[in-house]
């Protein structure tokens, strides 16, 4: 015999039942059965949250200007409410006026206890108020919260929708052996005798119809996984920003142009400087150009096998332009490829720049998708461009450039283009990159501080503010 408090939640009761009472299949636990009667009368009540809760939630696919036309909503409610606070003072006043008048006692007087009691069982924003803030200002429904990922379960929304009834699955419709299947893993298949097995066909593979997610609720901090229905049906909509489109997105494609309009364009830029000289051999005339540059961009034609613009130039090549002479307080911008990368840190370390960052362009076609140039191990799919900073720690005078951090994106995608020697064309991002950095490297009017080494030829290299360096040698690709 067993029985239980009712108090407790659960109902007395005096049987024994054995397995053969209910044709082999074991009682029901108590818990089961108490925890669906605890659903059964919670389904006759209102257990979900109140909307108040929800107030000032965001939806993903909301824009900024959604969001501020909120903040005008609450402003404007909250006017409301300052109005009716100060109506309500002003007829107190009149009511505590017309009783002095009438010389009346202090019970239709209130004193200033009473109005601070008042003010303090009225809030600003009491439970109502939220709700209209809520009804006003929010693009979803309670329900929709609720049905969210991050923030609700399907046992709250079948509560919502009332379907809290039947949640918890009654032990009669699975039975023991479903029961300790559970518990103990199942059961292993028995051996077959007999003759050779016949191998199935493959199956034909079906269209993902669920998936397993793991989500945060901040709520209670735990993390929730569920299973999230596919409906290949469903629409997928893609709400694009408003004008200008960050290049986050996409880039924005200028109207065609003659080339030779825009080799005019280019060859009427001011504070531009064009030199050609054999820059390997010739090294040390390149101080006769400056010796103050705040920046050099170093593109060489690295003589690697399977690059796309392969030329004959070495790190020991590198190494003894005098960088330190040209930018004794500055920055060398120069791309490597992944065979010559860490040489190339060691050659800078040696003239006394330090490694600070680096800028990555990813390759594209023009079908938008990665381009895979041929390499010993690897393909190439992007090009790299470390940042060199003199070491501050040695010269203390390159603390006093004025930098510009976080201005522009570190990752660029872009599509290749050919330059009239054969080579890839350095996307324009990475020169704006370089601009923003050093504010002071150019000032309009008078020469910039800004020197490019093994610079494309003609018009198309051309950029206001900058000294440009061809190679003399027809050095191009092979």
């Amino acid at each position: 015999c067993l029985s239980t408090h009712a108090g407790a939640g659960f109902a007395p009761f005096s049987h024994t039942r054995t397995m053969s009472d209910e044709g082999g299949r074991r009682p029901r636990r108590a818990a089961s059965r108490a925890a669906e009667r605890t659903f059964q009368k919670a389904a006759g009540t209102n257990l979900v949250p109140s909307a108040m809760h929800y107030v000032g939630y965001v939806e993903e696919d909301e824009t900024p200007e959604m969001i501020m036309a909120k903040f005008a909503h609450l402003e404007q409610i909250q006017k409301e409410q300052e109005e009716a606070k100060k109506a309500s003072a002003e007829a107190k006043a009149a009511a505590k006026a017309a009783a002095a008048a009438d010389g009346e006692d202090g019970d239709v007087v209130m004193d200033d206890d009473d109005d601070k009691e008042n003010d303090d069982e009225n809030p600003d924003f009491d439970e109502e108020m939220l709700l209209k803030v809520f009804k006003q200002t929010s693009n979803f429904s309670l329900k929709s919260a609720i049905k969210d990922d991050l923030y609700g379960d399907d046992h709250m929304l079948d509560r919502l929708e009332g379907n809290a009834v039947g949640f918890y699955d009654s032990d009669n419709e699975g039975g023991a052996d479903e029961f300790w299947s559970e518990i103990l893993g199942a059961a292993k298949k028995k051996r077959r005798v007999g003759g050779p097995r016949v191998p199935r066909e493959p199956r034909a593979p079906k269209p993902q119809k669920s998936h397993m997610i793991t989500a945060y609720n901040s709520d209670n901090q735990m993390l929730m996984r569920k299973k999230k229905v596919i409906d290949p049906r469903e629409l997928n909509i893609l709400k694009l920003p408003a004008h200008p489109i960050p290049e986050s997105w996409g880039k924005v494609i200028q109207p065609y142009r003659p080339p030779s309009e825009i080799e005019a364009e280019k060859l009427a830029l001011p504070d531009c400087e064009q030199h050609v000289m054999d820059i390997v051999k010739n090294c040390e005339k390149l101080t006769e150009l400056g010796t103050n540059f705040l920046a050099v961009h170093a593109n060489p034609p690295w003589a690697i096998d399977d690059s796309p613009d392969k030329g004959s130039i070495t790190v020991e090549m590198v190494a003894k332009i005098p960088f330190h002479k040209l930018a004794p307080y500055g920055f060398v911008f120069m791309w490597v490829e992944k065979e010559n990368l860490s040489a190339v840190c060691d050659a800078m370390m040696d003239q006394k720049f330090v490694y600070v960052e680096n800028m990555t362009w990813v390759q594209m076609m023009p079908n938008n998708t990665i381009a895979g140039a041929r390499a010993r191990y690897l393909r190439r799919s992007h090009r790299t461009m470390l940042m060199f900073r003199r070491d501050v720690r040695q010269f203390p005078e390159a603390k006093e450039v004025e930098l510009r951090h976080q201005r522009t994106a570190d990752v660029t995608l872009d599509v290749l283009q050919t330059s009239s020697t054969g080579r890839r064309v350095v996307p324009q991002h990475v020169y704006k990159a370089m601009e923003t950095l050093l504010p002071e490297a150019y000032k309009a009017g008078y020469k910039g501080r800004l020197l490019e080494l093994w610079s494309e030829p003609g018009a198309e290299a051309r950029r206001s503010g900058w000294t440009l360096v061809t190679d003399g040698n027809g050095e191009g690709k092979k």
